[in-house]
């Protein structure tokens, strides 16, 4: 893994993350359609320093009652987690299942014993949510849209998966499941929480968003 230099260009990228995962994990995952469960580590950078890493290990979701999830952390102190709703097992499967609609959930705190329920993201995977999310980030619907909300359930920010413009390049990014993402933090979102709502969204794209193999375009 290269560390990026620090650089005083204001124009730059601030921050960007970097994955880190086992090849011969991806290669097995797949094979078998399970590329989006990997095993991973994100480290975060900004200005050349890493501020935040992320452990995501390899689990089936909450479906099989494994619920899927993201530790991050400011060099060794935990700062947060972001978990697969699986409070109730049974509601969630029928969410899922039946509403294609998944709930991860933002928990802020220093160990997991103190973690506080910030916010959570729910993404609808057709028209059964808030809005239709059907085709959505597609050259047929430009947008497609996650919800964050409070844990009383009021509605905080609302994600965008885009499409982009319309052009050859976005029908490319489209095809091969490069995803951009405009995300507005709630307006009491701090530095802290609003890196546990990258995580959460990263945590949403690699879930539902992002190749699972087992196709002939995957590797």
């Amino acid at each position: 893994m290269v560390t990026p230099q620090p650089s005083s260009n204001p124009a730059q990228i601030a921050t960007f993350a970097q994955e880190e995962s086992d090849c011969c994990l991806r290669v097995v995952l797949a094979a078998f359609g399970g590329l989006n469960l990997r095993a991973l580590k994100l480290h975060a950078y900004g200005a050349g320093v890493e501020h935040v890493t992320v452990d995501r290990p390899c689990r089936l979701g909450a479906g099989c009652c494994c619920p899927l999830e993201m530790t991050a952390y400011q060099g060794n102190q935990m700062v947060g987690k972001v978990e697969e709703d699986c409070d109730n097992c049974c509601y969630g499967c029928w969410e899922c299942c039946c509403l294609c609609t998944c709930t991860h959930k933002v928990l802020v705190g220093p160990s997991r014993e103190s973690l506080v329920h910030k916010y959570s993201l729910r993404n609808y995977g057709c028209c059964c949510g808030r809005v239709n999310n059907c085709c959505g980030g597609t050259c047929c619907k430009q947008n497609f849209f996650i919800d964050i909300v409070e844990p009383d359930g009021k509605l905080a920010s609302v994600i965008q998966q885009t499409y982009g413009s319309g052009g050859c390049e976005d029908c490319c990014r489209c095809t091969f499941d490069f995803n951009n993402y405009v995300l507005p933090f709630p307006s009491n979102a701090t530095g802290i929480d609003r890196a546990m709502l990258i995580t959460a969204l990263l945590s949403i794209e690699y879930a539902y968003h992002s190749r699972t193999g087992g196709e002939n375009n995957d590797s």
